[in-house]
Parts: structure tokens; sequence; C-alpha cells
């Protein structure tokens, strides 16, 4: 175990957290700002269940993560890969759409439910937000942890340190000691992982092709690891130890692989192009339509005047 394989669990506990923690302090503030403060508990409620539930689906699905061996766990590991790799592509996606004009949607839902009494709708709203970054984090860090060398308490602890980290800028933006872009903030993070998703799906075709499943077309074209190693630290005396730092972060991150083969070669840039063009287009589009709804609402409040 190294530092570096330590700040992986903690950045991913901390874009997943922070991205959950800015939600709540939404709602939390327009419940503030509009006197309605009574509603905090369905918030709390909604929370505290998706954190259970994120919590159970942690257990079961690394039981069952690690219940194989020999070339069975390499191939559940492919499939598991690439499955959650499609999972978090969705949510990528999702947010590219949403991101933009994610807190004036949040508030309008938030407003809707007290109005239509329905406030359990809020506590509803909380849980499936919460458990969908609960559900993200824990494929994200099975993928990203395995090609490391940390055990299951240093995840925890690290990820804990991460969501720390996140609730305390959420308590910040709470209490007005910062403001934060959240359009910006979502788009930056969204560019990391769509390359952390095309390297966790390029990851699971390894597996596969490790297995013996699926073909490799060649071998390996080219082999850099005494340029740029895998490892940190990596055992070879000539390798600068900031290139292993580099080559480590990036293959837990990314999906770097010094000698990769054929296949790989052409499914990560495959993935990370049509994927990036996709949400650029949503996050373009929403952003168009949000703009033209704040120019609308301008027009008919000088109308008014």
């Amino acid at each position: 175990m190294s530092i570096v394989d330590l700040m992986v669990p903690i950045f991913l506990a901390f874009r997943e957290g922070i991205e959950a923690v800015l939600v709540i302090v939404i709602i939390l503030l327009y419940l503030k700002n509009t006197d309605q403060r009574f509603y905090y508990k369905y918030v709390f409620i909604g929370s505290t269940l998706a954190i259970i539930s994120s919590i159970f689906f942690a257990i079961v699905f690394t039981t069952v993560f690690g219940g194989f061996s020999g070339p069975a766990e390499q191939i559940f590991e492919g499939i598991a890969f690439i499955i959650s790799g499609i999972f978090v592509v969705t949510l990528v996606l999702w947010m590219s759409k949403e991101g933009p004009k994610m807190k004036k949607h949040l508030e309008e839902k938030v407003e809707f439910s007290i109005e239509s009494g329905r406030v359990i709708s809020i506590a509803i709203l909380t849980y499936i937000i919460i458990i969908r970054e609960g559900i993200e984090l824990v494929l994200l860090l099975t993928g990203a942890t395995s090609v490391g060398s940390l055990n299951q308490v240093d995840v925890i602890l690290s990820s804990l340190t991460g969501l720390s980290f996140s609730v305390g800028l959420g308590l910040l933006i709470y209490y007005g000691v910062k403001n934060i872009n959240l359009a910006k903030f979502f788009k930056v993070t969204n560019i990391i992982f769509i390359l952390f998703v095309a390297g966790l799906i390029t990851y699971g075709i390894h597996e596969l092709i490790e297995a013996g499943v699926v073909n490799p077309i060649i071998q390996e074209v080219w082999n850099i690891k005494h340029i740029l190693p895998e490892k940190f630290p990596d055992g070879n005396p000539l390798t600068p130890e900031w290139l292993e730092i580099i080559g480590s972060l990036l293959k837990a991150l990314f999906g770097y692989n010094a000698n990769p083969t054929l296949l790989e070669i052409i499914i990560y840039p495959s993935i990370l192009i049509s994927i990036g063009v996709i949400s650029l287009k949503l996050w373009k589009r929403t952003s168009s339509i949000l703009l033209m709804e704040l120019e609308g609402e301008n027009q008919t409040k000088l109308s008014l005047d």
C-alpha cells in the first residue's frame, strides 16, 4: 500500500460525496430561504435511508465480487467492470443533461411537493439522488482499487476521508462561507469521469482477454513499462519515482495499460470520443434551453414593469 493508492478512493469518494452533499445543500438552502425549515426532516429521512441502502449494496456487491478465483474471477471482474462502466455512462449522460439546470429543477421539485401536499416526495427525491451516488461510488471504488494494493479496510477509511472532505465543503457552502458554481463543477468532474469510464470498460475487456474469453487481435502492440510503469513502487531502480506515481494514478483512475492489446487500443478512444461527443451535445442543448428560459423570464418581468 502507498499514499498514491490511498489518493484514488479519497478522490472518488470526495467527488461522489460532494455531488450528493451539494444536492442536499441546495434543497436545505431553498427551504431555509423560503422559511420552510419544517420540511428539513424529510431531507434527513431520505438521506439516512439512502446511506443505509448504499452500505447494504456495498456489502452484498463486495461479498459476491470476492467469491471467485482464477479464470472465473477474471471473467466476473471483466463483466462487472463493463456493466459498472455502462452504469456510470448513463449517470454521466444524465448529469450532462441535468447539470446546467440542476439547482433550478431541484428547487422547482421541492416547491411543487410542498404546494401539492406530497411532502414525502422530498424524502424520495433525496433518497433517489443519494442512492445513485452511493451505488456509483461502490462500483467505481471496486473498479479502481482492484488494480491497486489496497485492502477493504484501506478503501473504507480512505473513502470516509473523502466523504468527510465533501461534508466539510457542504457545511461551508450552507453557512455562506464559500460559494460554488455547480454547472462548472459538474462539467469538470464529468470530463474526468468520461476518462474514468473509458478506462473502466477497457480494463473489463482486458480481464476478459486475460481469461481467454475475448480475442485481443494482437496480444501486445507496445510495452513501455520501463518508461511509464503501472505500479508504485515499480521495483526498477532506473525508473524515476515521479513516473511511477503518475503511472499508478493513471492506471487506477483511467485504466492506463503500459502494454495494451490492439483491441484495447481500439476500444478506449472509441468509448472516449463517442461518450464525450454525446455528453457535450447534451450539455450544450440544456444550456441553450436554460438560457432561452431565462431570457423569456426577463422579458416577462420587463413587460410587467
